[in-house]
């Protein structure tokens, strides 16, 4: 059972790569992935993948810690520092392995 959290950002301007850079320095060891997306209006989307809830628990602590050294770089919505959910992966598709033969192919041209 395999549980995805999203969390939204509002970053300051001029806070944007300073941003990203610290999103790209967390311990992501917890999750199986991250994807970072920009949105419009300096917002940020991440979205992890975990294996087991025990470890969204684990992360939300070091999440939190981690929020406040950029505190500094965001926008609140009302008075939160970020906009959250989470829930279980009730069905899902993956084509990478349809990608990498893809790439393997190619590379062999």
């Amino acid at each position: 059972m395999n549980i995805i959290t999203v969390v939204k950002y509002k970053v300051k301007d001029g806070f944007e790569q300073d941003f990203v850079d610290a999103i790209n320095a967390y311990n992501y060891t917890n999750s199986v992935w991250m994807r970072l997306i920009s949105l419009p209006d300096n917002e940020y989307m991440s979205i992890m993948e975990y294996d087991e809830i025990d470890k969204t628990s684990n992360d939300e602590v070091q999440g939190i810690n981690w929020l406040d050294t950029v505190e500094h770089m965001l926008v609140f919505f009302d008075k939160s520092r970020t906009e959250s959910c989470s829930g279980i992966v009730v069905a899902d598709y993956d084509n990478s392995s349809t990608l990498c033969d893809y790439y393997l192919k190619q590379a062999d041209l």
